[in-house]
């Protein structure tokens, strides 16, 4: 009985690491953001919750092309700029605006 239940425990830590790792690229942006903004968990959560949201949208009007552009932008533009401002500074407003032109935003 004690081999079942230690199993059963690694398993469902496999199936919740493996859940986890799916929402990386949003979880640390999220988290990066929520440090510079002073967030919580909860706003943590609700920040990945709008990224898959665009994601989603993205993938409904086929432009996962254009949503992978302005992610790749955010990931590498985004940045705390002084108190809580997080901000790409303009630099991503091209590919914002191709992503949002394209699911009719």
């Amino acid at each position: 009985m004690r081999t079942l239940s230690r199993t059963l425990g690694l398993a469902a830590l496999v199936v919740l690491a493996g859940t986890g790792l799916g929402c990386a690229p949003y979880g640390a942006l999220c988290e990066d953001e929520m440090l510079c903004r002073d967030g919580n968990d909860a706003d943590i959560d609700a920040c990945v919750v709008s990224y898959e949201s665009r994601e989603d949208v993205a993938s409904i009007y086929g432009c996962e092309d254009r949503w992978d552009d302005y992610l790749t932008c955010l990931e590498l533009e985004l940045r705390c700029d002084g108190g809580n401002n997080w901000t790409h500074r303009g630099d991503c407003d091209d590919e914002r605006n191709r992503y949002n032109d394209c699911v009719g935003d």
